[in-house]
């Protein structure tokens, strides 16, 4: 299967928060349970200890930053969007036309610059939402709007990538 596209400001952010949500994880890798066990410890700490100066104050302050994190981690799209389009712009791809060549063996995108080749073995992530499909892989954020492939192109995409059917 073949076809051209380019990636959009509002699919990079989608692609983004899709691979946040599946993966619930933030870039540094902690898990969010992490984030509100850690930062629960660290406000319990502080308000158990808060007549010993300053310190407790801290520890509240950092506890409730932690539980943040965690909070913005399982609902990305409180935070991120904006920070995702920022960095779209920042990578320089606006504008720039992409053709895919997917088949059984796996994917090979070719731009301007730049040639990706990868195996479906080599896909650790992958998902779908209404707007697009994402795929990733070694560092690498493979996105497919929709509005460039066929419904039969989105079936064969579902099918070897081995996605549940929309």
């Amino acid at each position: 299967m073949q076809f051209e596209y380019e990636v959009s400001a509002d699919n990079y952010a989608d692609a983004l928060i899709l691979y946040y949500r599946l993966n619930r994880t933030r870039p540094g890798g902690a898990s969010i349970r992490t984030y509100f066990l850690f930062g629960g410890f660290l406000l319990a700490v502080g308000l158990v200890e808060r007549e010993r100066g300053l310190s407790p104050l801290l520890l509240i302050a950092l506890g409730a930053l932690i539980v943040w994190f965690g909070v913005a981690s399982f609902f990305p799209r409180l935070s991120s969007r904006r920070n995702y389009r920022k960095h779209y712009r920042e990578l320089g791809i606006e504008g720039k036309k992409y053709q895919a060549n997917i088949s059984e063996e796996g994917l090979n995108l070719t731009g301007d610059d730049t040639t990706w080749s990868r195996q479906w073995s080599d896909i650790s992530s992958k998902g779908e939402d209404k707007q697009l499909f994402m795929l990733y892989s070694r560092g690498t954020l493979f996105i497919f709007a929709k509005r460039y492939l066929s419904d039969d192109q989105q079936r064969e995409l579902r099918t070897l990538a081995s996605l549940p059917a929309g």
